[in-house]
C-alpha cells in the first residue's frame, strides 16, 4: 500500500516544541522534550492498521495538510517562539484548486505528488516553555510594579495577577502529569490525538493570549494616559483571560483525576466506577465555569478567521433566547437591544451562560432550527453553487424485498402531542413537494432529495418537473457507477439536506456522482429508533431503485456529519445484522459513536465549546433518547432482531467496551439508597432540582447503550465485518476521544480504517465554509479527498 499526500490549499505550518522545562518546579521529561522529530527518516505514515489485503487504497491516507492554529494577529509578532518556526516552510498543493466551484475539475487519473509525510498530532510541537516562563515573569514585574503604586486601579491590578500567578502555580504540575500520560491514549505513535492533548494545548493558547496582554500592560503601565485611556481595556481582557485559564485549572484538575482512576487504556470512564466526589466536580465546572469561555475569549481554542461567526453566534443565541415564545412587540424591542451582546462580552458571556445551564431542548431545536428559515434559504441561494438536478421526493410506504430480505418501511410512532402533518407528495403519485426534517412525517414515509451535477440515465423514470433542475442541461450521461448516500447531522433535533447544501453541492459538482440525501424525522417529535429505522428504509431503497437515481449499483458509499455520522454507522450495523448489502465504504466527520453517560476528557471540552456546549449535549441526547420536558421517561421499542429487547448496558468489569451483558434487576440496598440520595441532593445543589432531575433520568436510561445509538458499544462480531471505514474527526471537539476510541476497536479487529485529525476548526466546520475563505479553501481539500475515496472505491 502506497501513500501519497492529498492536495491542499497553501497553509502555514508553525513548528514548537511541546514541552515545560522550567528546571526550578518541574522536572524535565525526556520523552517529551525531544527536538522536532526527523520526518525525512520515518517510514511513511499510514493512518490505518488494517489489512494489507484490503480492496481500497489509502493512497490519501496520509495525514491531511494541517494548517496548525497560528497565533492571532495582535500577539504573533510579540510572542517568543522558537525561530524555526517563522521559518518553516509552506505546505503548497500540487493541483490549482478554482474558485468557481461550478465548474470543478473532473477526477484526476494519477494520483497526486508525494509529499513528506508529518505526524498527525495535536500541536505535539508546541512550546509553551518560553510563553510560561513569559507570562510568569511579566506578570511578577507588573504585580511588583502596581503593588509599589497606591491608586485603586493598581491595586486592582495587583490582585487579579496575583490571582493570575496562583492559578498557573497550580496548573503547571498538572500539564506536567497530562504530558507524561499522553502516550498512553494515542491512537499511534503517528497519529497523537486525544482529549488531554487537547485541553493541554487549549490552556497553552490562552496563555498566549494571556502574554500578549501582560506586554500591553508591561509596556503602558507607566504611561500618562494609563489610566485614563488604557487601564479600562487592558484590566477587563487580562481579567477575562484570568478566568479563562482559572476556569482551565480547574478542568485540567478534574482531567488529572479521572486519569487516576482509569486503566490508562481507554479514555472513556465508567462512571460507576468514578467517586462521587469527582463526578461532581465535573458538573461544578459545567455550572461555574462555562460562562467565562464566551465573552472576548470565544472561540480562541479555534481558527482566528472564525473569530467574528462565532460571536456573532453567541450574540445572536443571546438575542434570540430574548425573543423566544414572547409578544411580537416585546420580541421587536428586545431585537433592537441584541447588539449590546456584541458591544459588551460580559453580558454576552453571562446570558450565554445562563442559556447553556437552563435553557431546554425545544430552545435549542428553535435556535439550530433557524437556518430553515425561508429568509435563510434564500441567502443559501447565493453561497452554494447550482446543480443540475435537486429533486425533493418521498419513499414508501411498501415493504422493499432485496433477496428474501424484507425491510418494512418506519413504524415508531411519534409522539402523542404531535400537530398535524402538513400534505406532501409521494414518488409514486408523481408529486414532489419540498419538505425537510422539520416537518412532520407520515408514518411510514421517507423524505430525500436527489443531488446531481448532470442529468443521467434512468433519472427520467422520476417524475422530474422543471423546477427539479437548478440549471439546463442537453446532456443525459450514462449511469455513475458511484453514488453517495448523505444523512446530515444537527445533534438528532435540528436542520435538514437544504442547510447542508452549502457542501453538498459542491461535492455534487466536484465528485460527479448522484449524491442522495436523507431528511429524516428530528426528535424530540420522533425520538429513537425513527431516524434509524428511516435511514435504513431509505438505504434499502436506493439499493432496490438504483436505475432512478442514475446508478449502476457498483458503488455505494456512505458519509454524514456529527449526528449524521452516528446514524450511517448504525444503517451499517443494520445492514450486517438483516444480511443485506454492506456499504462499500462510509466516511464519517467530527461523529459521536459513544451517546451513553460517561466521562472523557474531549467531553470536558465541551465545557468551553461555544458551538457544542455541554448543555446543549445533555439537551439533544434527552430529546433523541425519549426524556421529554416534562421529565417523563419514553421507553420506545427497539426494532432489531440482533439484540434482546431486555435494556443492556456494557459490564463495567471489562476493559474493552464490546463486551455486552444483560442488565441485572438488583434491588438496592438501605445503605447503596442512601449514597444516591446524598448524590442526587448535592447534584441539585449544584445544577439546581429542576436539572438533577433532568440529569438523573438521563443516566439511568439504558437506550444511550444500544448499539443502535452507540455504535461504540457494539459487538466484536458486528464490528468485525465493517467495510473500509474512514474516521475524520476534529482536534478540539468534544467528540474526539469517540473517534479514537472507534479506530482502536477497528483495529485490533482488523477492519480497514482510516483516521484522520483535523486540527484548529470547530465541530461542524462543513457547513461554515462561507464564513472565512482558509476553511473554505480547507473544505474544498476535504472534496478532494473525498474525490480520492470515490476513485480508490471503484479500483
Amino acid at each position: 500500500m502506497t501513500n501519497t499526500a492529498v492536495p491542499f490549499p497553501a497553509c502555514e505550518h508553525r513548528k514548537y516544541s511541546f514541552s515545560i522545562t522550567n528546571s526550578e518546579e518541574l522536572p524535565s521529561n525526556d520523552e517529551t522534550t525531544n527536538s522536532t522529530p526527523n520526518y525525512s527518516s520515518m517510514s511513511p505514515v499510514r493512518s490505518t492498521e488494517s489489512n494489507e489485503n484490503s480492496s481500497i487504497s489509502s493512497s490519501f491516507f496520509k495525514p491531511i495538510t494541517k494548517h496548525i492554529l497560528s497565533t492571532r494577529t495582535d500577539f504573533k509578532s510579540s510572542s517568543s517562539m522558537p525561530s524555526s518556526s517563522d521559518s518553516s516552510p509552506k505546505m503548497r498543493s500540487s493541483t490549482t484548486i478554482p474558485s468557481d466551484l461550478n465548474h470543478l475539475p473532473k477526477l484526476q487519473k494519477q494520483t497526486s505528488t508525494a509529499m513528506t509525510p508529518t505526524p498527525e498530532t495535536i500541536d505535539v510541537n508546541f512550546n509553551f516553555d518560553a510563553t510560561y516562563l513569559q507570562v510568569r515573569e511579566l506578570a511578577h514585574i507588573n504585580c511588583n510594579y502596581f503593588s509599589q503604586q497606591k491608586n485603586d486601579i493598581c491595586r486592582k491590578f495587583e490582585r487579579l495577577l496575583t490571582q493570575l500567578l496562583h492559578s498557573l502555580e497550580l496548573t503547571l504540575p498538572l500539564i506536567r502529569y497530562l504530558i507524561d500520560n499522553f502516550h498512553h491514549f494515542d491512537y499511534s505513535p503517528e497519529i497523537r490525538a486525544n482529549g488531554y492533548r487537547t485541553l493541554v494545548v487549549s490552556h497553552g493558547h490562552a496563555c498566549l493570549r494571556t502574554l500578549d496582554i501582560l506586554r500591553q500592560v508591561d509596556v503602558k503601565r507607566a504611561g500618562i494616559l494609563f489610566n485614563l485611556m488604557h487601564s479600562s481595556k487592558l484590566f477587563q481582557d487580562l481579567n477575562s483571560w484570568t478566568k479563562v485559564l482559572t476556569s482551565m485549572q480547574h478542568m485540567l484538575s478534574f482531567a488529572v483525576k479521572i486519569l487516576g482512576v482509569t486503566d490508562k487504556k481507554s479514555l472513556y470512564i465508567d462512571v460507576t466506577q468514578v467517586p462521587m466526589d469527582i463526578e461532581l466536580d465535573y458538573f461544578k465546572i459545567v455550572a461555574f465555569d462555562s460562562e467565562n469561555f464566551f465573552g472576548s475569549t470565544c472561540g480562541f481554542q479555534f481558527a482566528q478567521s472564525l473569530e467574528t461567526m462565532i460571536t456573532f453566534i453567541l450574540a445572536g443565541l443571546a438575542a434570540y433566547h430574548e425573543t423566544y415564545n414572547r409578544s411580537i412587540p416585546f420580541a421587536a424591542a428586545s431585537l433592537a437591544t441584541a447588539p449590546k451582546y456584541i458591544l459588551f462580552p460580559e453580558q454576552r458571556a453571562a446570558k450565554c451562560g445562563a442559556i447553556f445551564r437552563d435553557c431546554d431542548y425545544l430552545f435549542c431545536k428553535s435556535f439550530w432550527n433557524l437556518v430553515e428559515h425561508d429568509f435563510i434559504k434564500r441567502g443559501s441561494r447565493y453561497i452554494a453553487p447550482n446543480v443540475t438536478v435537486s429533486k425533493y421526493f418521498r419513499i414508501g410506504p411498501q415493504p422493499i424485498v432485496i433477496d428474501s430480505i424484507i425491510i418494512p418501511p418506519p413504524t415508531a410512532s411519534a409522539d402523542v402531542d404531535e400537530p398535524n402533518e402538513p400534505p406532501a407528495g409521494n414518488i409514486g403519485s408523481g408529486s414532489d413537494s419540498p419538505t425537510s426534517s422539520g416537518t412532520m412525517q407520515s408514518k411510514q414515509f421517507v423524505n430525500i432529495k436527489l443531488l446531481s451535477h448532470e442529468m443521467r440515465e434512468g433519472m427520467d423514470k422520476l417524475p422530474l418537473k422543471k423546477s427539479d433542475f437548478e440549471t439546463s442541461s442537453k446532456k443525459i450521461l450514462p449511469m455513475s457507477d458511484q453514488l453517495l448516500m448523505h444523512i446530515h447531522g444537527g445533534g438528532f433535533i435540528a436542520t435538514s439536506s437544504t442547510t447542508h447544501e452549502v457542501y453538498l453541492k459542491p461535492w455534487a459538482l466536484g465528485l460527479e456522482i448522484p449524491i442522495v440525501s436523507v431528511d429524516y424525522s428530528l426528535a424530540p417529535e420522533y425520538p429513537f429508533p425513527r431516524a434509524i429505522e428511516e435511514c435504513f428504509y431509505a438505504y434499502a431503497w436506493i439499493l432496490k431503485n438504483a436505475s432512478k437515481l442514475g446508478w449502476t449499483g457498483k458503488t455505494l458509499l456512505l458519509v454524514g456529519d456529527s449526528a449524521g455520522g452516528n446514524l450511517i454507522t448504525v444503517v451499517t450495523i443494520k445492514a450486517i445484522e438483516a444480511g443485506l448489502r454492506k456499504p462499500d465504504g462510509i466516511i464519517c466527520f467530527y461523529t459521536p459513536f459513544l451517546l451513553r453517560y460517561s466521562i472523557s476528557p474531549s467531553r470536558l471540552m465541551a465545557v468551553m465549546d461555544p458551538l457544542l456546549n455541554t448543555g446543549f449535549l445533555w439537551r439533544c441526547l434527552a430529546a433523541y433518547t425519549g426524556i421529554k420536558s416534562d421529565d417523563q421517561l419514553v421507553s420506545p421499542t427497539v426494532s432489531g432482531n440482533s439484540t434482546p429487547e431486555k435494556q443492556r448496558k456494557i459490564d463495567s468489569t471489562r476493559a474493552s467496551p464490546n463486551q455486552i451483558v444483560s442488565e441485572e434487576e438488583d434491588i438496592p440496598e438501605p445503605t447503596k439508597l442512601e449514597v444516591k440520595d446524598i448524590y442526587h441532593a448535592r447534584l441539585a445543589e449544584i445544577m439546581g432540582s429542576r436539572q438533577a432531575y433532568f440529569l438523573r433520568k438521563l443516566r439511568e436510561s439504558p437506550l444511550p447503550s444500544h448499539p443502535h445509538m452507540s455504535p461504540l458499544c457494539a459487538s466484536d462480531d458486528i464490528l468485525r465485518q465493517f467495510p473500509t471505514t474512514h474516521l475524520v474527526p476534529c482536534a478540539r471537539d468534544p467528540f474526539i476521544d469517540d473517534n479514537v476510541e472507534f479506530a482502536r476497536r477497528l483495529r485490533t479487529l482488523n477492519v480497514p480504517h482510516h483516521l484522520v485529525v483535523v486540527d484548529e476548526w470547530p465541530h461542524g466546520y462543513l457547513d461554515y465554509g462561507f464564513a472565512a475563505n482558509d476553511l473554505e479553501q480547507y473544505n474544498t481539500g476535504i472534496m478532494i479527498m473525498l474525490q480520492n475515496i470515490v476513485q480508490q472505491s471503484n479500483r
